[in-house]
């Protein structure tokens, strides 16, 4: 086994490697895809953004600010693994390089992938307060929270939890950086090439890694899960189960099953777009026919969760849907008046020249 990358790299990589050099697989085929991707869904989030601030009818106005910090949170998550943090992952190893703006900026690699978790909690949190929110609008709620300063204590400690994560990446990064690059190349021998070309980083050892992809990330996973079904019963509970309370209308109560399924549907679409990636990379994980491309494309699929969202919020909540369908409908009635009104006129001017020729004519004959 060569004791260096560079040894590694002359004599075991260019003889005996098939290198793949295809677009997709190089770093360009991540990068460049982010960019537009970005490009595209951005002006649509700050649409969206726009529509819940000024836009939200009154029916919905008591969840527009766990809506509001959802959506502000999915499209950071966006800008973060789009543009900021966007990072060349040598999977099934934790190695990567950035390719973002802060890689572009030159900031050390932990400080590249630190803020993407924390948005990532954020992110998951927010989440759990879109469905608590919901849960705990219905006064007889027995769970609800009551006061802000509760719903703040938990949501900061749930948060604090998770970020618990920042302190076992930071003390468990290996100190001889180009001994964990060798270790990988026993089970990964032909990365591309970037690998020995880009300022490639290995944030933990691969057992560690290995330590927390198979116990202490479920362990998160898990809470968090457990979290979201907890208050999906309650409002499921409360809103199609429980017998209709005197105080509550059978009107406002359709209204709230309707946006209670909207909130549903708005967060499953882009999670189940994303599953079926990660499904078919984890079984070629496992099999060892994973290659870069796949895991460029996961990662390009993993960055539209929020701009995926964003359109869901748009077409799920018929508030939005209205609104969008109402603006386009007059963009369309506008134009058809203005072709019409183009179309009087030059009516107008054909059938006045036959008058005028007409009554010329008439003024001769009569002199």
């Amino acid at each position: 086994m060569a004791k260096t990358l560079a040894e590694y790299y002359a004599f075991e990589y260019l003889p005996k490697c098939e290198i793949d050099d295809s677009f997709l697989s190089s770093w360009k085929g991540l990068a460049y895809p982010c960019r537009v991707i970005q490009c595209i869904f951005l002006p649509i989030q700050l649409l969206t953004g726009y529509f819940i601030l000024k836009k939200t009818p009154a029916v919905m106005k008591t969840m527009k600010q766990s809506l509001l910090i959802f959506h502000v949170c999915c499209t950071i998550q966006d800008l973060h693994f789009l543009t900021l943090s966007t990072s060349y992952i040598f999977l099934p190893s934790y190695a990567f390089f950035g390719v973002g703006f802060f890689a572009w900026l030159e900031f050390p690699p932990l400080l590249q992938i630190l803020p993407m978790f924390f948005v990532l909690f954020c992110t998951e949190s927010a989440t759990i307060y879109l469905f608590e929110s919901r849960a705990s609008i219905n006064p007889d709620n027995v769970f609800r929270f009551t006061r802000d300063s509760s719903r703040l204590i938990y949501y900061l400690g749930t948060l604090t939890l998770n970020c618990m994560i920042y302190v076992l990446f930071i003390f468990k990064v290996p100190e001889d950086q180009e001994a964990a690059k060798l270790d990988i190349l026993k089970f990964i021998p032909c990365p591309t090439r970037e690998f020995f070309t880009e300022p490639v980083f290995v944030p933990s050892s691969q057992e560690w890694s290995n330590f927390m992809l198979m116990y202490l990330i479920p362990i998160f996973i898990g809470m968090t899960l457990t979290q979201i079904l907890f208050f999906f019963s309650i409002s499921v509970y409360y809103l199609f189960v429980r017998k209709l309370s005197v105080s509550i209308s059978p009107q406002t109560r359709k209204l709230q099953q309707w946006f209670f399924v909207g909130i549903l549907i708005q967060v499953l679409i882009p999670l189940l777009i994303q599953a079926f990636p990660y499904a078919v990379l984890t079984v070629m994980m496992k099999n060892d026919k994973l290659t870069q491309s796949m895991s460029s494309l996961y990662m390009i699929v993993f960055g539209m969760y929020g701009g995926v969202g964003s359109v869901a919020i748009l077409l799920v909540h018929k508030g939005y849907r209205n609104i969008i369908f109402r603006f386009f409908s007059c963009k369309r009635s506008e134009s058809l008046d203005t072709e019409s009104l183009k179309n009087e006129k030059c009516l107008g001017a054909t059938s006045i020249e036959p008058y005028r020729k007409t009554s010329e004519n008439t003024g001769r004959t009569q002199h």
